[in-house]
């Protein structure tokens, strides 16, 4: 044999060497959660594109900033906490995908997933549940998604549908509504909210006349609008995404088919009334998840208003950054990052008893967790105190539409509470 060739034979061996022994040395089992290298990922995946676009790049930043945060405090368990981004498309195919090539190929054990409800009950079923992934939403909603089969590995950070209907319910109540109209995305998301909002409303007394879905990214929603106002609702409560939601309220508003409108927190984006332009809505009341101005929530938005900038009170950015923070946090805790250790911590952070921490007390929070003290993180969002099912309750808060413009009021209500319009009618 050449010498040359000898040579070159000896140096591919020594190369496949070395890279068999790199790849075993950083190789990370989700049962341990160690490497060598102690740094972490956590995936996302979030809207960048399709119908909820407004709203994924805004909770992307939230969560950047809330491992910023910790990693100025020291990160987690000697090493820095990041996350690795990925594209939902507000479209379940693309999510999963996301989802697989963030478990499968980039090895993360814990993933942030997804807005849309649809999205992250495919996610969950097909990639978390199987691979033994830790799953946590910052954003749906649906009640199905509490009904999971999911060893207990999926959580959320956003109030689940059957509790944010009897708001909705309470508010059109309180604005003198006794027969309505719904028109709902048909999907996880729109057919939950729709579903219990009907239970709710027609169990106190009132009546909805039609339950209309309707799917995403139509022409033109004329039909499903007739079909609403078949017989006359006093108003329609629209349940739609932003996108879809243009083009349905503006021919809404143009067909003169209804007078009056209600909306909930998918619709609560200032972009689409921009978009439509007018004043067709004005004075029209609309609920989403809210919380009154908490020493959590004000510390979240000075900290987003120096770093990030922008408008604080966009929707799905304080529960971003508690699904970040409280990962972290538990992260930390469990001296790990493996899905089920993680999972196990998780409510010791942030449910009580332990000192109560806020999103300006991060470094306060990690070092009493490495002191071994209890804490209970009280997020931006409100209580995350998550239940037998990972779930949360927060308050809703009403807002209104005054000359095309979003305006938040004061007022809130949590499950069950009645809803008092007279400070702003």
């Amino acid at each position: 044999m050449p010498s040359g060739f000898r040579l070159a034979v000896i140096l591919a061996a020594c190369v496949a060497v070395a890279a068999i022994a790199l790849a075993l040395s950083s190789c990370v089992s989700k049962e341990s959660g160690k490497s060598e290298s102690s740094d972490v990922q956590i995936g996302t995946v979030m809207p960048s594109s399709g119908d909820l676009s407004a709203f994924g790049p805004y909770a992307q930043r939230s969560m950047d900033l809330a491992f910023e945060l910790v990693n100025e405090a020291g990160g987690v368990n000697g090493g820095m906490i990041s996350a690795l981004h990925r594209d939902s498309g507000t479209n379940e195919q693309v999510g999963t995908d996301a989802a697989s090539g963030l478990v499968n190929v980039d090895g993360v054990n814990i993933l942030i997933a997804a807005h849309s409800s649809g999205v992250t009950i495919a996610i969950a079923e097909s990639v978390t549940i199987p691979a033994g992934v830790l799953h946590i939403s910052s954003s749906s909603s649906s009640k199905a998604i509490t009904a999971l089969d999911d060893n207990d590995m999926v959580f959320r950070t956003r109030v689940n549908d059957f509790v944010k209907s009897q708001a909705v319910a309470s508010l059109a109540h309180a604005a003198g509504y006794a027969r309505v109209a719904t028109t709902y995305i048909n999907n996880a998301y729109g057919a939950s909210l729709n579903e219990s909002f009907v239970e709710n409303f027609e169990n106190e007394g009132g009546q909805v006349v039609a339950a209309v879905p309707h799917e995403l990214g139509q022409a033109s929603y004329l039909s499903e609008l007739r079909e609403a106002a078949q017989d006359e609702p006093e108003v329609l409560i629209t349940i739609a995404y932003p996108d879809s939601g243009q083009t349905l309220l503006r021919e809404a508003a143009e067909s003169q088919l209804f007078g009056e409108f209600m909306f909930v927190d998918v619709t609560k984006n200032q972009s689409m009334f921009d978009a439509i332009g007018g004043n067709h809505f004005h004075g029209s009341f609309g609920i989403s998840p809210g919380s009154p101005q908490t020493p959590s929530l004000q510390d979240f938005q000075r900290i987003y208003s120096e770093r990030v900038g922008g408008d604080v009170t966009r929707q799905h950015i304080t529960e971003a950054f508690d699904a970040a923070t409280v990962l972290a946090l538990a992260i930390e805790k469990a001296d790990s990052d493996a899905p089920v250790a993680v999972r196990d911590a998780l409510r010791p952070v942030a449910n009580p008893p332990g000192e109560i921490v806020g999103p300006g007390d991060i470094a306060r929070a990690l070092e009493l967790v490495r002191e071994g003290k209890d804490i209970n993180y009280v997020g931006a969002s409100g209580d995350i105190d998550f239940d037998e099912n990972g779930d949360v309750v927060s308050s809703m808060q009403v807002w209104q539409v005054v000359d095309n413009k979003i305006v938040d009021t004061d007022i809130y209500a949590f499950p069950g509470d009645e809803i008092d319009l007279s400070s702003v009618r």
